[in-house]
């Protein structure tokens, strides 16, 4: 056995150093249950309004890429939502260790994501559509029918500095759970399977993303 000299030792510790775990918190009983049932028939009735979700400059679908339905109509739930993420801000900036945001912003979607429906890893930075501003935070939101009628869709964040992308957290979407983490982190959807192709046993999320805006040029 090769003994460990002190630069093998070094550069062990700089190659441990250089990889840092995701950070993120996961928030079960997110909502109240009778709030949580009425998200979902308010999901379900609104089946007519979700249209492919686009990426990219273009805004347009790329099933390569990513593959889910999507609205930004929440309805009531929208100011509701609003209120009490934008109240968490200053604890999940605390926990998460991120930028500090004075006078933070909420962008809201809501996806349902079906048999076969996944998103690549990507980084919400990156994909931000509203250009007034930078993402700070994102948020995941799950909830679904119970007992729950698909499998996989985990949400997966990848570790910084593993070019390689073989360090990662992977975090099941568990039913009324919130899960946030710097918006930097890399991360994807795996694979949904949904043996019934019915819209009622989606996966359904509703992605938060806290922002403050950019400063005047």
């Amino acid at each position: 056995m090769s003994e460990m000299t002190p630069r093998n030792r070094e550069s062990a510790a700089s190659s441990e150093i250089r990889v840092l775990m995701p950070p993120h918190l996961v928030i079960r009983d997110f909502l109240q249950e009778d709030t949580v049932a009425e998200l979902l028939e308010h999901t379900l009735t609104h089946e007519h309004a979700f249209q492919p979700t686009t990426v990219g400059p273009e805004k347009r679908p790329d099933p390569a890429i990513r593959i889910s339905l999507t609205t930004r109509d929440l309805g009531p739930f929208k100011p509701m939502l609003k209120s009490k993420l934008l109240h968490l801000v200053p604890d999940l900036v605390a926990k998460l260790r991120t930028t500090p945001v004075t006078m933070p912003k909420l962008e809201l979607q809501l996806v349902a994501h079906g048999d076969g429906a996944f998103y690549k890893p990507h980084i919400d930075i990156k994909t931000a559509a509203n250009p007034g501003g930078i993402r700070l935070l994102s948020g995941v939101y799950y909830f679904h029918v119970q007992p729950k009628a698909f499998t996989g869709g985990v949400l997966r964040l990848y570790a910084i500095g593993d070019p390689a992308m073989m360090t990662f957290a992977d975090i099941e979407p568990e039913h009324n759970t919130l899960v946030v983490f710097p918006s930097w982190v890399p991360h994807e959807v795996t694979p949904v399977s949904c043996p019934s192709y019915r819209f009622v046993d989606s996966r359904f999320a509703i992605n938060c993303w806290i922002y403050h805006s950019k400063p005047a040029q």
